[in-house]
């Protein structure tokens, strides 16, 4: 089970790096870097530092749970994904058309993130007035700060029309007896679970309901195939001084301010091109495309 466990996530982190590594090249010494900057030479193949540092990079998750040992086993994975690029070439499968289109849609991936990146870059730090703008408009989540508690109800309706009821049905059910009661009437399975919930972990959609929310009474959304109940228990008011807020709240504005820059940026781009839709050709085409990366995707999905 642990081997098995350990491949699995050699395989996710492999597959997850792809477009970093197909960016960097393969076999030889790309980047003209000396032998030192080789982690390992696989047959003819190189794997270098910075390949290595990539993987790390994209993969932070993964690289804590690794720990000290998390640079040898990264050049595992890159090694283990080097060894089957090499007999998928020695195969002939890098001239297969499945293979020659992913690659070309890795490299329009890896291009097309560096250049949001080099847009995001040029966004402008928030500055002081900026930062306490946004404590004053968000009391919900800093000067009126609570900590929830909540009783979380999972319902998975048979039907869209079973959702819309219960959705529509909710507001009229105060506490969570009223819900259970009402669930069980209608045959609909649950799990609940109790919950203790900041503001800040509260979905942005739902906080301003929730900080007005009368105790017993619930929230209800559809995500995922299910709706999501959350019944309030109580609260715990758990206000947030600026200083203690000012780093949550610079990093929200630089994420802000980088989205911003990078949705400005493409929307320059496309302005400025030429873009002609050819929607025939994409219907005519869809159904074999589909058939195809499904077929690629199980394929890779079964390989030990």
């Amino acid at each position: 089970m642990v081997r098995w466990r350990e491949r699995w996530l050699v395989r996710c982190v492999s597959l997850a790096v792809l477009l970093v590594v197909a960016g960097c090249g393969r076999g030889g010494s790309a980047s003209g870097a000396g032998d030192s900057q080789i982690a390992a030479q696989v047959n003819k193949g190189e794997i270098s530092v910075h390949q290595v540092q990539a993987l790390l990079r994209v993969q932070p998750g993964v690289a804590a749970q690794w720990g000290e040992k998390a640079a040898d086993k990264a050049l595992d994975a890159l090694i283990e994904q080097e060894l089957a690029a090499q007999a998928a070439a020695k195969a002939g499968l890098d001239k297969q058309p499945q293979v020659i289109q992913s690659l070309a849609l890795a490299q329009r991936e890896v291009l097309a993130r560096a250049y949001q990146d080099q847009l995001a870059d040029k966004a402008r730090l928030p500055d002081t007035a900026a930062i306490n703008s946004y404590y004053d408009e968000h009391p919900e989540l800093f000067v009126q700060r609570k900590i929830y508690q909540l009783e979380e109800t999972v319902v998975r309706p048979g039907s869209q029309d079973e959702a819309d009821a219960l959705l529509r049905d909710l507001p009229t059910l105060a506490g969570s007896e009223a819900l259970n009661l009402h669930l069980s009437a209608r045959g609909l399975r649950k799990a609940s679970q109790r919950l203790s919930v900041a503001a800040e972990n509260v979905p942005l959609d739902w906080l301003p309901k929730l900080a007005k929310l009368s105790v017993g009474h619930s929230l209800a959304a559809q995500r995922n195939g299910a709706v999501v109940v959350w019944t309030l228990v109580g609260a715990e008011d758990s206000p947030m001084l600026l200083a203690q807020a000012k780093p949550a709240i610079q990093a929200a504005l630089v994420r802000q301010a980088r989205q911003q820059a990078i949705q400005e940026g493409m929307k320059k781009l496309r302005d400025e091109a030429k873009i002609e839709r050819r929607q025939p050709a994409i219907a005519a085409s869809s159904a074999s495309s589909a058939s195809s990366v499904a077929s690629a995707a199980s394929s890779a999905a079964s390989q030990p």
